[in-house]
């Protein structure tokens, strides 16, 4: 046969199957079932393969959707992982699949093979509303001894395109039959108008919320039902391709009877190319929802006005009015829950009550309507008083409802009619219920509020006084006797407060002794003389001991013999024991009483414990300063082996013999001092100086002739903490491992409690020397003699000469060379005399201090 004659047989079989696909697809009698039935049979014919299947991939799983054919794996039904097909393949091919020899081809360990057994195959991806359905596939167990043609490719492309369309419509068709029984199973009304704005469906809803049938509306204007309302401007915004949606409140006009209030929701519709098709809107009645909306106007009005109120009776007085003006019953009565009485008490009423109804009851809890509603805060109804049986009278009530308004009492309406009350009623007298019970607790709290501030205010004034009143004596007394006498003072005589006494610790026996007390006459004779032991279980005791402030609402028991038995004796009812400690230093306890239990609060305490620290600061303000006045000294000398002291690590790391050279206090609270050591080199105790955590930063400032003079910036320091406390610290040396100390104090002060002091925070702490000796004074004029009787001649005249020319100022008014030769000497020269006359200055200035 000529290849004439075997393309003319091609085209001729495929005009055939195309006229077989162009009546199967304008055929309106036909189902899809027997549409794909037939659709398959013509592929069969034209492709000679005698199986087809259209198939269904989901989830990476092949359904054969449907099929023709005698294999027993293709089949309707039958499924396979996707990843044994041959439709995977399809899938990612660009157009039609095409396999003439499979096992020719390079099939032979693919899982499809394996499987299905088919050596030729043929096949397109089939797409539904632009998604990926599955495959539409010719095939056949046997080889093909020719390659599948261009127009049987094109063939398959078409019926694969057709059967595509098809599904999708019938797709579009099921929606659109679920969207009918939707929208004429809703309640809200539903209609479709053209793109002339004329009704082309109706759904029940709407016909019934009009009153014309559906056929009366089909083809009339939307203005026909609306019109007046924004409708039309809606109307033509959509339309006219402006907008895309509207929301319109206005009225639906019935066939008869008056217009509904309404809301439509009106939405474009467009076609496939972007054209206006038509509006669909959705209308509902909104009677009861604008009924509601103005009804929570109202409500919200009114609560509003409970906000207002001043107290909890105000509040309930305005909710007995608000649920008449609201929802017009007029017999309401509001109780209050009174807790002593544990009752309802009538507190609200409204006139209708006050002149219809004789006093309304009080009622005891789980009594009545309104007690059993309080107690189980639920709202309680009664639909028909006549069935009550009680000995109240109801001949104007009918009918009542009973709500808690949270725990402040109850809210009762009464009504003349027999199940006077709806849902919407309900639901108002709860919000009522809920926004008045709201109300009261912001008028408790606000009520509670004002009288906190009222005796915060007068705390305030009492505390202000108290504390002026002490400060001034705290400035003013020159003597510690002096102060504990004015504090003690100050307190007793302020409000609550009655009594007061001070107790100093006494070092050498460990207890505290009263030394200052002001009060009751009975309670001054059992402070007078009273000595504590430090240990004791008492109040004031354990406030030094722990340092922490004791309060005692109620001393009735204290043990009989005691202070604080006396002071209950007296009348008292509470005390309070203010430590008074600065910087880790037990100046004391001050001990205050109150003539009634429970009054010393925390605001109390607060005040209690600054005034403690601010008489603790004072006193040791005192003690300090006896030092820089007194003629005679205390000297205390001891030595400390403890690596916790820097002076000990120091000298045991480096072997060094070191000397404290002098201190100087910084603005952020650190000490620079200057350190002299002998036996080492600046580097060795610069390094040693920069591996440990107590030292801030160190330099090298002298490294000559076997000592080294550096500066050590501390955090802190055991000559810090003894200044803290009235000492004055002259020499400080170490020398292997141990740190010697040399202090002064004033005579009065506690030497025994500074070395406790050190031999608490370092074990190894041991007293080598205790001095008594007088220091004399120097009066300026005896230290600028002292100064002078050092110059020489020559360095006299320098230093004199450079103050008067100016030479000190800034800038200078001369310089060295003028001054020089006003003396006929070099300038090298001048400067030597004017350096020699500085150091001596400075000499007797800083080291003789030191010494003294």
């Amino acid at each position: 046969m000529t290849e004439r004659v075997c393309a003319e047989r091609e085209r001729a079989r495929n005009e055939r199957a195309l006229r077989d696909l162009q009546r199967l697809a304008s055929d309106r009698e036909r189902g899809f079932e027997a549409k794909l039935d037939r659709a398959l049979s013509v592929g069969r014919e034209r492709l000679d393969l005698p199986g087809a299947f259209l198939t269904r991939i989901e989830d990476d799983t092949q359904t054969v959707v449907a099929a023709a054919g005698d294999h027993d794996g293709i089949q309707p039904g039958a499924t396979a992982p996707l990843s044994e097909t041959y439709c995977r393949r399809t899938l990612d091919a660009d157009g039609a699949l095409a396999v003439e020899h499979a096992g020719a081809e390079g099939w032979d360990d693919d899982p499809a093979y394996e499987r299905f057994g088919l050596e030729c195959y043929f096949g397109g991806t089939v797409h539904v509303g632009g998604e990926r359905y599955g495959t539409l596939c010719f095939a056949d167990t046997d080889s093909r001894e020719r390659s599948f043609s261009d127009v049987e490719a094109t063939f398959i492309e078409l019926l694969v395109e057709w059967v595509s369309y098809e599904l999708d419509r019938r797709e579009r068709e099921a929606e659109l039959e679920r969207f009918e029984t939707i929208v004429r199973a809703v309640e809200d009304g539903v209609y479709a108008v053209d793109a002339d704005g004329r009704f082309t469906y109706v759904n029940p809803a709407m016909a019934d919320l009009t009153g014309y049938a559906p056929g009366q509306l089909r083809g009339e204007h939307l203005s026909t039902v609306k019109d007046g309302d924004g409708t039309n401007a809606a109307l033509a915004a959509l339309l006219s391709g402006e907008a895309s949606e509207r929301t319109v409140e206005g009225s639906v006009r019935r066939a008869r009877g008056r217009p509904v209030p309404c809301e439509d929701n009106m939405t474009r519709l467009d076609d496939a190319e972007g054209e206006v098709r038509g509006v669909v809107g959705v209308v509902r009645d909104v009677t009861e929802q604008r009924a509601q909306r103005e009804m929570l106007s109202e409500l919200v009005a009114s609560s509003r006005s409970f906000m207002g109120a001043r107290d909890r009776g105000a509040v309930m007085r305005i909710v007995a009015r608000a649920i008449e003006n609201v929802l017009g019953f007029e017999l309401n009565v509001v109780r209050r829950f009174d807790r002593e009485g544990e009752r309802l008490v009538p507190v609200g009423t409204t006139d209708a009550v006050d002149e219809r109804l004789s006093d309304p009851p009080v009622f005891d809890l789980n009594e009545g309507g309104p007690g059993t509603a309080f107690v189980d805060g639920e709202p309680v109804e009664v639909r028909d008083t006549a069935a009550l049986d009680d000995e109240y009278e109801r001949e104007v009530v009918r009918s009542a409802l009973h709500l808690p308004m949270g725990v402040h009492g109850t809210i009762s309406i009464g009504a003349e009619e027999v199940d006077a009350f709806s849902d919407v009623d309900r639901q108002a007298i709860q919000l009522l219920a809920t926004s008045g019970a709201a109300a009261a607790n912001r008028a408790k709290r606000e009520q509670e509020v004002r009288a906190a501030r009222e005796r915060a205010d007068a705390l305030v004034d009492r505390i202000n006084g108290l504390i002026e009143d002490t400060v001034e004596v705290l400035v003013q007394a020159g003597t510690r006797e002096q102060l504990e006498r004015g504090v003690v003072e100050q307190v007793a005589g302020t409000d609550p407060y009655a009594a007061a006494w001070v107790a100093q610790p006494d070092v050498a026996t460990d207890r505290l002794e009263a030394t200052a007390w002001e009060g009751d006459a009975g309670l001054v004779d059992a402070v007078e003389g009273h000595s504590l032991d430090r240990d004791a279980e008492d109040p004031t005791a354990r406030a030094a001991r722990e340092e922490a402030i004791q309060v005692i609402n109620d001393i009735g028991a204290a043990p009989t013999g005691s202070v604080h038995a006396a002071a209950a004796a007296a009348g008292f009812g509470s005390m309070v024991a203010v430590p008074l400690t600065y910087t880790g230093t037990s100046y004391g306890v001050l001990t205050v009483y109150a003539r009634e239990p429970e009054v010393i609060a925390d605001r109390e305490r607060v005040v209690l414990s600054a005034l403690g620290r601010a008489v603790a600061n004072a006193v040791n303000a005192i003690e300090s300063g006896r030092i820089l006045t007194t003629s005679r000294v205390i000297e205390l000398e001891f030595t400390v082996r403890d690596a916790d002291l820097l002076f000990c690590r120091l000298s045991a790391g480096t072997g060094a013999d070191l000397e404290l050279s002098g201190s100087v206090y910084q603005s952020d609270g650190t000490l620079r001092t200057y350190v002299t050591a002998a036996g080492t080199d600046g580097e060795s105790l610069l390094a040693a100086l920069a591996g440990d955590d107590a030292v801030n930063e160190a330099t090298v400032i002298t490294d000559r002739d076997g000592e080294v003079l550096v500066e050590a910036v501390v955090a802190e320091s055991l000559v810090e903490t003894l200044a803290d406390h009235g000492a004055v610290t002259r020499a400080v040396t170490a020398e292997e491992g141990v740190a010697r100390y040399t202090v002064e104090l004033p005579q009065e002060a506690e030497a025994r409690e500074i070395f406790e002091l050190v031999e608490d925070r370092y074990a190894a702490t041991e007293l080598v020397g205790y001095h008594e000796h007088e220091r004399a004074a120097r009066t300026r004029q005896e230290f600028r003699e002292a100064v002078l009787e050092r110059f020489t001649e020559r360095q006299e005249t320098a230093v004199r000469t450079a103050h008067i020319g100016g030479f000190f100022e800034w800038p200078r008014d001369v310089d060295g060379d003028e001054l020089a030769a006003s003396m006929d000497i070099s300038r090298p020269t001048y400067h030597q005399h004017l350096r020699a006359a500085q150091r001596k200055v400075f000499e007797e200035l800083f080291e003789q201090a030191g010494r003294r």
